[in-house]
């Protein structure tokens, strides 16, 4: 399930629905419960890798479906060897 709430936070981030990193982190442990102790969905992101994050995603997706594929902006991350930063 965190690879699936980290992702939809993600694609949030993406579309412009957040305005910042922080705002996705503090509003998924605030908003939704995300675990705490990750420091939110898209520290989580960062602190799997992106580049894990990625293959892991697209494990998922084939075995439980198309929520699961990897946001692009975390694909992106990934290629770049980057994280989510403000």
């Amino acid at each position: 399930m965190m690879f699936a709430q980290a992702n939809e936070a993600a694609r949030c981030l993406q579309e412009g629905v957040l305005r910042s990193v922080a705002d996705g982190n503090i509003g998924s442990i605030f908003g939704w419960g995300f675990a705490p102790f990750h420091g939110g969905a898209l520290q989580f992101v960062n602190a799997v890798g992106p580049k894990r994050f990625v293959e892991r995603a697209r494990e998922l997706a084939a075995a439980y479906g198309a929520r699961f594929e990897p946001a692009a902006c975390i694909v992106e991350l990934a290629t770049a060897g980057r994280v989510f930063a403000d």
